[in-house]
This record gives C-alpha cells, sequence and structure tokens, in this order.
C-alpha cells in the first residue's frame, strides 16, 4: 500500500468515525508522552482482549497508532475505567471526546456518552494530585451550529471543558449552520475557541497568497470574539507540528500555544522544537504524518 493509499484509507476511517453518534473518543499523547517515544501500545491496560498484529505495537503517529488511540478511548469510556488499575488510568495522557455535526435523534446518545464521560473525568482527577490528569476534553470541529446546541449545554451540566474549533466560512459540502461571530462571542464567554482555519484547509494547502485569510485574519477574528488569544489550534487532516510549513510557523508568531493532531495535544515549539528536533514523523510522511501500511496482498 502507498503513502497515498494509506492516507486516504485513514481519511476514510475518520470521516466513517464522524458519522457515529455521540462523538469519537480518542487517546491523544502530551509532550512528555511523545518525549518518552510516543508509543500508545504502552498504555493498552491488561484487562483488553488481545490486539491484531498491526495494533500492538504501532509506530508512532500512523494510521494504526491512530486506530490504537481509538479503541483504547472507546474502551476507557464504555468501561468508565472500570478494571483499569490505577497506574493503567494514571498512564492515560488525555482524553477528548470528538464531534463535528450531531443529529437531533443522536442527542440521547451524545447525553449518555459526555454523562460517562464525566464520570471518567472525576475518576482520573481523583488518582492524581487535585489537578485533573489526565486532562479530559470535549472537541467541536468546524463549528456546526447543531453540535453546539445539542453538546455544550450538556457539558456544561457536567462541568466538562469544551474546545470549539471553528471555520470560518461555509465551504462547499455540509457545513450549513456554522455558528455565526455573536454566537462564538457568547460560547467564547465560558469556553474556549480554538484555531481550524478558515475555508477548512490543511497546514500544507496554506501558502504565501493564502497565509494571510487562512491563519493571520482568523487568529485575530477569534482573538476580536473571545477577548483572547486561542491558545489550541488544529488543522484539517489532523497533521502534528511541522516547522517547515508556513501556515505553522504563522501560528508560532501570533502566539497560539498548543497543536491537536490526530494522535496528540502537543505544545508548539520554538524553531525546530524541544531537543532540536522538529514535530515530523520521518522522511516519507504526508501532510497527515501518515506512512504507507504494510503490503501484505
Amino acid at each position: 500500500m502507498t503513502a497515498k493509499q494509506s492516507a486516504d484509507e485513514f481519511e476514510r476511517y475518520v470521516l466513517d468515525q464522524g458519522e457515529q453518534p455521540g462523538g469519537t473518543p480518542v487517546v491523544l499523547l502530551d509532550d512528555a508522552a511523545v518525549a518518552a517515544g510516543a508509543d500508545p501500545s504502552l498504555l493498552v491496560p491488561g484487562i483488553m482482549d488481545p490486539l491484531p498484529e498491526l495494533l500492538r505495537q504501532p509506530e508512532p503517529f500512523t494510521y494504526e497508532a491512530y486506530v490504537l488511540q481509538s479503541v483504547l478511548g472507546e474502551f476507557l469510556l464504555e468501561s468508565v475505567g472500570a478494571g483499569w488499575s490505577q497506574a493503567e488510568l494514571e498512564a492515560i495522557p488525555r482524553v477528548a471526546l470528538n464531534f463535528h455535526d450531531v443529529s437531533p435523534e443522536h442527542l440521547e446518545v451524545a447525553d449518555r456518552r459526555l454523562t460517562k464521560l464525566a464520570r471518567l473525568r472525576d475518576l482520573l482527577a481523583d488518582g492524581g494530585n487535585g489537578e485533573l490528569h489526565p486532562r479530559v476534553v470535549v472537541l467541536l470541529f468546524d463549528g456546526y451550529r447543531d453540535a453546539a446546541e445539542m453538546v455544550v449545554p450538556i457539558c456544561e451540566r457536567l462541568g466538562l471543558q469544551v474546545v470549539i474549533l471553528p471555520i470560518a466560512l461555509e465551504v462547499e459540502d455540509d457545513r450549513a449552520g456554522t455558528l455565526s461571530d455573536d454566537e462564538l462571542t457568547r460560547l467564547a464567554r465560558r469556553h474556549a475557541l480554538g484555531f481550524h482555519t478558515l475555508t477548512h484547509r490543511a497546514a500544507d494547502q496554506v501558502t504565501p497568497t493564502t497565509v494571510t485569510a487562512e491563519v493571520t485574519d482568523v487568529v485575530h477574528r477569534l482573538t476580536g470574539l473571545a477577548g483572547r488569544t486561542p491558545r489550541v489550534g488544529a488543522w484539517c487532516g489532523g497533521a502534528r507540528f511541522d516547522d517547515r510549513l508556513l501556515g505553522n510557523r504563522r501560528l508560532r508568531e501570533l502566539g497560539v500555544a498548543d497543536l491537536i493532531s490526530n494522535w496528540s495535544w502537543e505544545s508548539i515549539q520554538d524553531g525546530a522544537g524541544r531537543d532540536g528536533v522538529s514535530h515530523l514523523v520521518g522522511e516519507y510522511a504526508d501532510h497527515n504524518g501518515l506512512r504507507a501500511l504494510p503490503d501484505h496482498s
């Protein structure tokens, strides 16, 4: 399988997840987990059934690694930590429940899953030193109005942290109902707004011609709406930070501190990054940070 085929398959997998009611839970790596080698197989609890060979110790930041981190997130959420040892729970860096659009008929499922997430948050917080560790967060991607109207009130009732990552303009797909500036301003009084470009772009799609509209103006707009610079951002496609790309360098210049990828929530580093190494997957990585899956045909 080529890198292009792997990227296409990954995209289909993520899109299929987005169609599932109740959101997609993912265990995200933090800076410490990345520095330690970014191996998600170290987070597999002893009670989990044997995994397929490709998921037992995947290369970091690959399709297989994302699948494993999604499996771990689903297992952790649905079990609410039952059967996990305290040490296993403490090893989980961060849990995110991701939403895009939410259909009204899925509201009951979303409520049930968010209630489980709140219980999981309380369990994980009890295992720490008084701080929320690992942090538990709800991510609303693309700024769907239906998602905000249904998910945010539940999160507020449960005390869950929400980050809203809106695109600024409707694009040529099913994103009708994008949140307005007035609505985002009201939401920003209680929740964080995050960067997600103007028209749903990947990091490698930002050029010198488009960087002002897709990055600079969006960060300034969100700053004006929220009264503070967005701390976190994410690219369409879920790429990690790559200092070679203009859009990423501009985010750093504008004061965006963290980047959410498919696999991680990482601090944006100065220059080449921690220990002089850019957040790159490898010589053959594409903009999603994917490598070709092994070809067993």
